[in-house]
């Protein structure tokens, strides 16, 4: 399955990529890192994230505003959504094609093509092994964003959904000089 969604991305000059209204640590890790990731590992590309905002995650990264015409022959990605009712902005549905990543038991089916493991802790954790897997280029940046989405989305490492799998996956983020004391300093402090 990671080799059929790394050749769509390969295929489309557009991608936009979208998560669950009212985004958590883990929807905001998923998108804008899977974002940064396409852009190097294929700087030609236009990849934009959309969604509402979470003021207290700001310091994660901003939506991009985009036109309803960006979305002709663009490549859709959806992260972190369970179920469609649930994805910010609906215009998700003017794409070419749709790709569904997500770590949740499914509460129907959407997309063309979808991704989910519930074996994983978070969405984050699972872009960051599709990353790892299909030798997609990482920086310190893209680690942090999807070590903060596996830190939210597992209680710091506390909830039963952590497996070997989760800790494997923050080493290899941990190899690109995450600053894990600003990330806890955004997350839990005011």
């Amino acid at each position: 399955m990671y080799n059929q969604i790394f050749n769509q991305i390969k295929k489309y000059n557009t991608i936009i990529i979208h998560r669950h209204e009212k985004p958590d640590g883990d929807a905001l890790g998923a998108q804008i890192g899977l974002k940064l990731a396409i852009l190097e590992t294929f700087p030609g590309k236009n990849v934009f994230v959309v969604g509402d905002q979470s003021e207290y995650l700001n310091f994660m990264g901003k939506m991009d505003e985009i036109t309803d015409d960006v979305y002709k022959d663009s490549l859709v990605i959806i992260v972190d959504t369970g179920a469609e009712y649930m994805i910010s902005d609906n215009r998700y549905k003017l794409g070419s094609k749709i790709i569904k990543i997500d770590h949740h038991i499914a509460q129907g089916e959407y997309g063309d093509i979808s991704l989910v493991n519930t074996k994983f802790e978070s969405c984050s954790g699972l872009i960051a092994h599709f990353i790892k897997m299909t030798k997609m280029k990482i920086n310190s940046q893209i680690a942090t964003l999807l070590y903060t989405g596996i830190v939210t989305d597992s209680g710091r490492f506390r909830f039963s959904s952590v497996s070997s799998k989760t800790f494997d996956v923050a080493s290899f983020l941990m190899r690109h000089n995450i600053d894990t004391e600003y990330i806890y300093k955004n997350l839990y402090t005011d």
